[in-house]
Formats: C-alpha cells, sequence, structure tokens
C-alpha cells in the first residue's frame, strides 16, 4: 500500500513538472505575427518596435483631447484619449494634426465591494456597446490602438491559486468571473478588428503580480502601459523586471509627469501641497531625460500627463495648456524633449514661490475669519510692464475620486483680494470655517504663463 502510495505520489510530482514546463513553454512562446497588419508588435534582436502603416513607430505624446494643433508643433506624434465622447472629432482632428491615437475603452470599476460583472444583462449590454464602437473606428487612419480599461484593479491570481480554484471548482468567484468578462472583450475587440493591439493601463508601483496575473490569465492581451510620476526615478525600465516566467514583454508609459498630488508632502490637514509650475517643468526635464536614457528594448514610448487643463485637487495641478490656450513652462520643455533643442532656452514667466505673512505652504497656515493677509510671489528674473498678474482664492479640493473620476471646479471665493493685478496684493480671510487655496497666475505677451499656490485653513476659535 505504501509502495502504491509512493508511486502515486511520483506520478503526481511528474505531472506537476510536465504541466509547469507546457505552462512555461506556452506564456513564453512568440505569437505568430501577421505583418500585413495597419498596426503590430515585432520582436526584434533588441527587443519590440511597434511598426505603424509598414514603418517603425516610437509613441512620443500625451494624454489629453485639446489643443491637438499645438500637440504635433512641438513634435509629438501620438495623443490618447481618455472616453470616447467626441471620439470622431477627436480622430479627425488628429489625422489631420498628423497624430496617431490611442482610444481608451472606459470598464466599470471592479472591485470585491463592487463588482457589476456578476451581471449578466450588463455584461452582454458592455459587450454589444464594445463591439460596436470598435466596429464603427477600426478603420479609422489616425487610430493606434485600443486601451482596455485605465488603471484596471486586475485580480492577483497567481498559477498556485489556479490549481486551487480548479480543484475546489470556484470558476464563479467574483475574481474568476471579472476575468472571464474581461478576455471575452478581449476576444470581441480582436475578432472584429485584428488589425490594432489591445493594450490595458495599471499602476507602476508595486505592479508585479498584478502584471503577472494579468499575462497569465488574459495572455491574449497584446501589451501592458504603466502609468508614474514620482516613483519613475526608482522604476527599473529593463524588460528584465517580467518575471522568468514570460520572458520579455513590451509596454509603454501612458501617462508620467511632474509629482502627483498622492505623492507629495501633505499639510496638517492633508492637503497635497502643489509644486510651482517652474518646479513641475524641472521634474519633467529630469524625468524624460530619466525614460529616454534606458537601453530598454522592450519599451514603446512614452505620453506625457495631462495635456490641456484639468481639475485633479486643483484645475493647476495637472495643467501644460490652461482654459485660455496660454502655455506653461512644462510645454516648452517638452518642445526642448521632444525637438532635441538646447536646454534653457525658456525666456517666459518662472515663478520661485509664494508667501502668506513670510510663511509658507509647508508652514501649516491657520487664519481667523474676515482677517487681512498680505501674500507675495517671487519670480526669477525683473518683473516688468510685459508682465502681469492675477490672484484667485479656492475652496479646497481634497476629495479625490479616482484616476477615470472626472471632477468639478471647486468653488472660488469672490471679492476678497484687493489689486489682484501685482506680485504683492492683501486679501481678507473667507468669513467659513473650512480649508482654502490662493492661487497667483503671472502671464507674459507670448501666451505664456506660471502658476503657484498656497492652502490655508479658516478657523473661528472663539
Amino acid at each position: 500500500m505504501k509502495k502504491q502510495l509512493f508511486i502515486l505520489f511520483l506520478l503526481g510530482i511528474i505531472f506537476m513538472i510536465l504541466m509547469g514546463l507546457f505552462t512555461l513553454k506556452y506564456l513564453r512562446g512568440e505569437k505568430r505575427i501577421d505583418e500585413t497588419r495597419t498596426v503590430f508588435i515585432k520582436k526584434t534582436d533588441n527587443g519590440f518596435q511597434l511598426i505603424r502603416n509598414g514603418s517603425p513607430f516610437s509613441i512620443k505624446g500625451a494624454g489629453g483631447n485639446t489643443h491637438l494643433k499645438e500637440l504635433a508643433e512641438i513634435g509629438a506624434n501620438t495623443v490618447r484619449v481618455y472616453d470616447t465622447i467626441n471620439i470622431q472629432h477627436i480622430l479627425d482632428e488628429a489625422h489631420k494634426n498628423k497624430l496617431a491615437v490611442v482610444v481608451d475603452i472606459p470598464l466599470p470599476k471592479y472591485t470585491k465591494q463592487y463588482n457589476s460583472y456578476l451581471n449578466t444583462d450588463e455584461n452582454n449590454i458592455l459587450k454589444q456597446k464594445i463591439k460596436v464602437l470598435v466596429n464603427k473606428y477600426k478603420n479609422h487612419p489616425a487610430l493606434l490602438m485600443w486601451n482596455l480599461g485605465n488603471e484596471v484593479r486586475y485580480p492577483i491570481i497567481l498559477y498556485k491559486r489556479r490549481l486551487i480554484n480548479f480543484f475546489k471548482k470556484s470558476y464563479f468567484s467574483q475574481e474568476i468571473n471579472f476575468i472571464k468578462i474581461y478576455n471575452e472583450l478581449i476576444d470581441i475587440m480582436h475578432l472584429e478588428d485584428p488589425n490594432h493591439p489591445v493594450c490595458t493601463t495599471i499602476i507602476a508601483f508595486d505592479s508585479s503580480k498584478e502584471r503577472e496575473s494579468i499575462y497569465l490569465n488574459s495572455p491574449e492581451i497584446d501589451l501592458i502601459s504603466y502609468n508614474i510620476f514620482a516613483k519613475i526615478k526608482t522604476f527599473k525600465f529593463t524588460s528584465s523586471r517580467i518575471s522568468f516566467l514570460f520572458g520579455p514583454k513590451p509596454y509603454y508609459i501612458s501617462e508620467w509627469g511632474s509629482d502627483g498630488h498622492w505623492e507629495s508632502e501633505k499639510n496638517k490637514w492633508q492637503a497635497p501641497i502643489e509644486p510651482t509650475s517652474s518646479k513641475k517643468a524641472e521634474q519633467i526635464r529630469e524625468r524624460y531625460e530619466i525614460i529616454t536614457s534606458g537601453k530598454d528594448g522592450a519599451c514603446l514610448g512614452n505620453l506625457v500627463f495631462y495635456w490641456g487643463q484639468k481639475q485633479e485637487i486643483t484645475h493647476t495641478w495637472f495643467c501644460i495648456i490652461d482654459d485660455q490656450g496660454r502655455k506653461s513652462q512644462t510645454y516648452y520643455e517638452l518642445q526642448n524633449c521632444w525637438l532635441n533643442q538646447p536646454k534653457n532656452t525658456y525666456h517666459a514667466p518662472q515663478m520661485r514661490y509664494m508667501l502668506i505673512e513670510k510663511k509658507g505652504a509647508r508652514d501649516n497656515l491657520v487664519f481667523k475669519p474676515n482677517e487681512i493677509k498680505k501674500a507675495q510671489v517671487f519670480i526669477d528674473g525683473e518683473k516688468d510692464s510685459k508682465l502681469t498678474f492675477n490672484w484667485e482664492i479656492y475652496e479646497e479640493g481634497w476629495v479625490y475620486y479616482g484616476a477615470n473620476a472626472k471632477q468639478k471646479l471647486t468653488k472660488k471665493i469672490s471679492g476678497c483680494i484687493e489689486n489682484p493685478e501685482d506680485s504683492v496684493v492683501t486679501f481678507r480671510v473667507p468669513a467659513k470655517e473650512g480649508p482654502y487655496r490662493i492661487f497667483a497666475y503671472i502671464y507674459d505677451q507670448n501666451g505664456y504663463f506660471a502658476t503657484s499656490n498656497t492652502p490655508f485653513y479658516v478657523l473661528n476659535n472663539k
């Protein structure tokens, strides 16, 4: 009896080894690529190469949906759009300006607490919508690839857990069900449009398990892209980061930029401290050099965030171009980077810092209602008549609803600032308790701008 059990045990071990070797061969195996496709990823001696219309193509551009002419003029070749609203117009405008487009297809939120993928009717509606969308735009000449979900919270199900799930027959768990629907969406997109890759985007930091889970459970995905900001300085852009199990895989940087609000220093009431526009430009230059100095043949390119203006904690945090089309120092740095122009050729406004009553954002400024305070901004170079100033106060927008949520501009407090057209102003503290920010803007005659802001708190401590 013991001998029989030992033989069965050995057979089981052999079976597991053979199954592991088969899986390894499958996961590391190269897909046969149809090189007649409009866009495809080709394996090369040095890594991977994106091919578009028969020629090598390296992704270089930004995420956003406005000012596409200006984007193309400074050397970009790609724009990423985060939804499909007005997509026909955006594709047409991009094509007119010789820009390729990464089209995001937003997906319903997935977490263990909220999982719409358990609803069969909703899943069928989602599949049909994506099928119609892909069929409608698959032949547009500006289309580069589809992006199925931004910052997807993909379930971490690795090999060992898959075996456990197999033997427990737990195919209908929440995680397995999400993966099943996700894979069906990939299959639909490949079937309807074999000419364009299907990508998905994840957050780069601490992403190794999520990445491996995607490649293990959704092997038909063509590539993964990464959103990364401050941690780009320590993120290793080498194909060796992909585990031995999968071998090298292609990727691109789908978002990068200056420090995000989630990773910035915060004051005592947890309001993030925003860098000046000039500091952001310095970070852009530094991080572009980090991205492009690597010798990673698996990277297909990068997209900076954000082209245009959006409200995310503040209306200036991610603002390369403002709502009037004026350009920040970051715009100028990107132009220098993309067109290989010399450094330090920027002659527009540069903001150093702001003080309120000789204190800065890190000093946890707390004021009483209706107090009169003095604020001042300091700039590089001489202040002259070619520069104009403006000041505003807004309620704090410290509620962040996630990467895929659209936020509205917070309430502006009017009538508080005297003579807002100067570099030094006096302002009346708002009467209502709560957190606020005071913003300063500098404009020149050439359509460039600089910004800085300082959070403060109004407390009625009678």
